[in-house]
């Protein structure tokens, strides 16, 4: 109950015109020098509910941040808290791959970010903070997802202008909470989050990444990846100075050290498509390599080895909306290394794509505006080979060490399908409470299919409230 009207103080305050919440808080304190400033938003982003079409069992849903925002003319930043009361399948997953903790009822949870951004030269900008981090320019990433929780990391862009682009980044990875350590829980160690508290346990690896853009022309853009995560070993290899250098071949550089860590590299293109006035309109891929053998691959051996995914789409953007289709696949294994420690990983949340590997993964997604009216659409299809029981690994989970392979051979999809679908149809209209309030009313249904082997399970859920910002549609695999 206390959570309830704390929520409604939030949305309360959200809506009140400007002049008056100016009267009654500190929200904005503009100093001497007025090219500097510093702002206190409160933000409650949406309140509404969640009712199962099956079981007609009605929740709370809630979503709000609270922020401090700087900005002077050469650096910027923030410090954010996130709150989220969840509701369905969509909205419970991405609390557990995205936030830091959970209340004790399991569904509400909240998180920090901050970031702050410098830029000494007009060619340099230099990022540290805990935030969260995505590349490439398609809504899933074969190399770094959004739907991760943050993290702390530090980061230098070079941006000249021209042709060429540079961007090198540390990150602080935590490790999974232990099911062993929490009284009385259950579950498969594997996978298992814990219901409250800290989703994840302390530092645990470290990940450096970069990535060099460059323009072929006017509408053609290329880009080099690579990254390599290394196990801090209780902090004797928190500093590891070989990887901090801008520029350096990650990939040399860590097969020069014994190869001990796990080492991967993609290439990414974009093909801009159209007028430039017609809304962004464009071609995407990206091809993701952890480990190969050309010849294992000419012989269509299945060797366990040949760790490789591929992700394209097409995003077609238009004065009114846009739409985009996109398709990936990852061989099983892929984001993996010998032991767990050097996986690619966020707690047990893969820093990729959230499906891991050993899938295949299609979705379609869209909206229009028409005046006030707002109309979003997502479709997303997608099929996992999965070990549900523990005893034939299948390459699926990055968590597991392919030390614990138990054959020389696996193909694509092997192992126990795990099916999933989720439609998710969403309509809003802004309501008139004027300019200086953005506030939408909205109404959501989800039909959901998961199938695991012969097991099967469906829901249906209708969602409607209010929000001040664009739909948060949850996670979708």
């Amino acid at each position: 109950m206390r959570l309830v009207l704390v929520m409604i103080t939030l949305w309360a305050f959200a809506c009140m015109p400007a002049a008056l919440r100016a009267q009654s808080t500190v929200a904005a304190v503009d100093r001497a020098d007025t090219t500097k400033k510093v702002t206190v938003d409160v933000h409650p982003q949406m309140l509404g509910g969640a009712a199962s079409l099956r079981d007609r069992n009605g929740v709370l849903a809630f979503m709000a941040s609270a922020a401090v925002l700087t900005k002077a003319p050469n650096h910027q930043g923030h410090l954010t808290f996130d709150l989220i009361q969840s509701a369905g399948t969509p909205m419970l997953r991405a609390v557990e791959a995205g936030y830091d903790r959970r209340g004790n009822a399991g569904r509400g949870a909240s998180r920090i970010r901050a970031r702050w951004d410098w830029t000494p030269l007009s060619s340099l900008t230099i990022s540290l903070g805990r935030d969260t981090l995505h590349d490439g320019w398609g809504r899933r990433s074969l190399f770094r997802g959004r739907h991760a929780a943050p993290v702390p990391f530090i980061e230098t862009r070079l941006d000249g202008g021209g042709r060429l682009r540079y961007r090198h980044r540390i990150e602080a990875l935590q490790g999974s909470a232990s099911i062993h350590c929490a009284p009385n829980a259950s579950g498969d160690p594997r996978f298992w989050i814990p219901e409250s508290g800290p989703l994840r346990a302390n530092i645990e690896r470290m990940v450096v990444s970069h990535r060099l853009e460059v323009d072929l022309d006017r509408r053609i853009t290329a880009a080099l990846w690579g990254a390599v995560v290394w196990n801090i070993e209780d902090g004797t290899r928190a500093f590891e100075p070989h990887y901090l250098l801008p520029l350096t071949s990650l990939r040399p550089t860590e097969f020069a050290q014994g190869s001990s860590d796990n080492a991967i590299v993609g290439l990414e293109g974009q093909w801009r498509l159209g007028a430039v006035d017609q809304g962004p309109r464009y071609l995407y891929g990206q091809l993701l390599l952890d480990e190969l053998l050309v010849s294992e691959i000419l012989g269509s051996t299945g060797w366990w080895g040949n760790k490789y995914g591929l992700l394209g789409g097409l995003h077609w953007g238009y004065p009114r909306g846009a739409w985009r289709i996109e398709a990936a696949g990852v061989r099983p294994w892929t984001y993996s290394h010998y032991t767990p420690t050097s996986a690619y990983i966020h707690g047990l949340t893969p820093l990729a794509h959230p499906l891991g590997a050993n899938f295949f993964e299609g979705s379609v997604e869209g909206h229009i505006q028409r005046n006030e009216w707002t109309f979003h659409g997502r479709l997303t299809a997608s099929q996992r080979g999965d070990d549900p029981i523990g005893s034939a690994p299948s390459g699926s989970l990055p968590q597991i060490g392919d030390i614990d392979r138990t054959e020389e051979t696996y193909v694509w999809l092997g192992g126990t399908a795990r099916q999933f679908t989720l439609i998710q149809l969403d309509v809003s209209h802004k309501l008139p409470l004027g300019d200086a309030n953005y506030v939408q009313g909205f109404v959501r249904w989800e039909g959901q299919r998961t199938a695991v082997g012969p097991q099967q399970e469906n829901a249906m859920r209708l969602m409607f409230g209010l929000r001040t910002t664009g739909p948060f549609l949850g996670a979708d695999w």
